[in-house]
């Protein structure tokens, strides 16, 4: 019988396309997660990933398997967070604002397990940069702000709590001469043309690591669309230096981006809640954050 474990380190393998990223996300070791793998395939009597040189790739099964595994995971942890539930039925509203990367990459599946469990509280939801987001705190039109936590700005009256730091690395092409590398400096990545991702402040955020002794990138993209620089990168027309957040291991038409730790690590990109020091959270809107929290990849 396969067990929520295995199904989980699947998915991150699926995820990563490495079992040693995997294993790093998943905070365990490469061998847990690559015996787990075997013993799943075992069961199942079918590969569910097929070997490359740089990683795993899923196999028509694998992919199908996939498809469901997020279905036994999703309703697995319903079951668990409705046990977890205090006896007493939360009510009201709750104003979330959230900015773009992470209403695409983190608030969807927390926020469909919260009203699961709180089916009488209505969580309103909007996406907009982060200054707007702020200033809506402060002015007391949003409860919570799921946002970067890193890119806060202070002495406003917000307080944060901060749940994921989100590493920074190289993407680069299969084949691109840098894979080749076995440490890769920001002069090395100078070299070669680059693509800026241009959402919640990565373009600034993103650029100010370059100075005159490391040389500044030549940009040859820069867009707003996360998948047009991961397509663009892939194709092997430029590099792009940016978070785990938003990392996919493949384009939409199917190539291949790989993930290079560069030599001196480059500040993280931090992610959590933010809200208003001087306004009290409503019982409903504690709980949000709550779920946020135990939700959230752990740092």
């Amino acid at each position: 019988m396969l067990t929520h474990r295995q199904i989980r380190y699947f998915l991150g393998v699926a995820e990563a396309g490495q079992v040693s990223a995997a294993a790093r996300a998943l905070n365990v070791s490469q061998s847990a997660v690559t015996l787990s793998i075997k013993d799943m395939e075992a069961f199942l009597g079918t590969a569910l990933f097929e070997r490359l040189p740089t990683g795993l790739r899923l196999t028509r099964a694998g992919q199908k398997f996939r498809h469901h595994a997020h279905d036994i995971v999703a309703s697995f942890e319903a079951a668990v967070k409705s046990v977890e539930a205090d006896s007493d039925t939360i009510s009201g509203h709750v104003r979330l604002g959230m900015s773009w990367t992470l209403s695409s990459y983190f608030a969807f599946p927390v926020i469909e397990h919260f009203t699961r469990q709180h089916p009488q509280v209505d969580v309103q939801l909007t996406e907009q940069p982060r200054e707007i987001l702020e200033q809506a705190l402060v002015d007391g039109q949003l409860d919570l702000a799921l946002i970067l936590t890193s890119n806060l700005t202070s002495d406003i009256g917000l307080k944060s709590k901060t749940f994921h730091k989100s590493q920074r690395r190289l993407w680069t092409s299969l084949d691109h001469p840098l894979t080749k590398q076995a440490k890769v400096t920001l002069a090395d990545v100078a070299k070669y043309p680059y693509a800026v991702l241009h959402s919640d402040d990565a373009e600034k955020q993103g650029l100010a690591h370059w100075t005159e002794e490391t040389g500044h990138p030549d940009i040859k993209l820069t867009s707003t669309s996360v998948e047009a620089v991961r397509s663009f990168v892939a194709t092997g027309q430029a590099v792009a230096i940016l978070s785990d957040v938003v990392y996919r291991p493949w384009t939409l038409d199917g190539r291949r981006v790989e993930r290079i730790d560069l030599a001196k690590s480059i500040p993280s990109m931090d992610v959590g809640i933010a809200w208003n020091a001087g306004r009290g959270l409503s019982p409903a809107a504690k709980r949000l954050r709550e779920a946020f929290d135990k939700s959230m990849p752990k740092m």
